[in-house]
């Protein structure tokens, strides 16, 4: 049988889901010594003053006898705020899906782009170790799906140099040599600098002078604010980060770093949303 008091303790924790009113609830009942000299707002309720120092005291007990049920709120408010931001962020890829396509500002391929059903937004930096282990994968995709393209955007974070290697990376597409100096910088260890970037630039048969002044003429460093913009309005701030998506807009998905079964399984059901 439900005694008033149980009935009272069950109440006050079920309103104390949220950690932060566990936490209030908590430290209202230290000793006087601990607390703190700040004036408290008086939070009005149907119990007298004594009826409430005893809540507060039971309250601290049952916390005390059972800190699990702190962890417990903590997790399930973590799983219900990820939720909400895997939500928001499928939003706003659908929203924003057709400055995501757009070839203007990033490079698209593919086995046979113009028909494919499903899109691939890959975002990264040519120093992130995972975006490396994904080039293979990537790839593969590229030659073997035809249903699926690749939309490749610059997202230079994890170092200064990074900028440059996006800036010639986008600079080399007028060459008709972007996915050959893409892949060869993600297969190259250690910082980019500019002399290693053109030197890799070279290897591929590019004409680094005529890169340079495609990063100028073309506004290319504009592109890759635009693609930090894009990722801010997705809430990605890693790499990589892959946007997954029926071409039609019938389904969008955010995946912030590499794991290839679960590409995989967006792929199959942005296809599947797609028809």
């Amino acid at each position: 049988m439900l005694t008033p008091t149980r009935i009272a303790i069950g109440t006050a924790l079920a309103g104390a889901f949220a950690l932060g009113a566990i936490v209030v609830g908590f430290s209202s009942a230290q000793s006087d010594e601990n607390a703190s000299h700040a004036p408290k707002e008086k939070v009005t309720t149907s119990f007298t003053e004594q009826q409430e120092e005893e809540l507060n005291a039971l309250i601290r007990a049952y916390i005390l006898e059972n800190p699990d049920v702190i962890i417990d709120a903590v997790n399930r408010f973590a799983m219900e705020q990820r939720i909400a931001e895997e939500q928001s962020a499928r939003q706003a890829a659908i929203e924003n899906l057709p400055a995501l396509l757009d070839p203007a500002t990033s490079f698209v391929a593919g086995k046979n782009p113009e028909k494919a059903k499903v899109a691939i937004i890959e975002m990264y930096d040519y120093h992130c170790t995972y975006c490396k282990r994904a080039a293979a994968p990537v790839k593969k995709l590229l030659e073997s799906d035809e249903d699926v393209k690749i939309v490749f955007r610059e997202l230079p974070i994890l170092k200064e140099e990074s900028d440059y290697a996006a800036e010639m990376a986008l600079a080399s597409r007028a060459q008709g040599k972007f996915l050959d100096l893409h892949f060869a910088l993600l297969d190259t260890n250690g910082t980019l600098s500019k002399e290693r970037v053109e030197s890799i630039a070279r290897a591929q048969k590019l004409d680094v002078e005529e890169m340079k002044s495609a990063i100028e003429s073309e506004h290319i460093p504009d592109m890759v604010s635009y693609n930090h913009a894009l990722a801010s309005a997705l809430g990605i701030d890693g790499t990589p980060a892959f946007i997954i998506a029926a071409v039609d807009g019938s389904y969008a998905d955010v995946l912030v770093g590499f794991n290839e079964d679960a590409l995989k399984a967006k792929i199959k059901e942005a296809k599947k949303a797609a028809g």
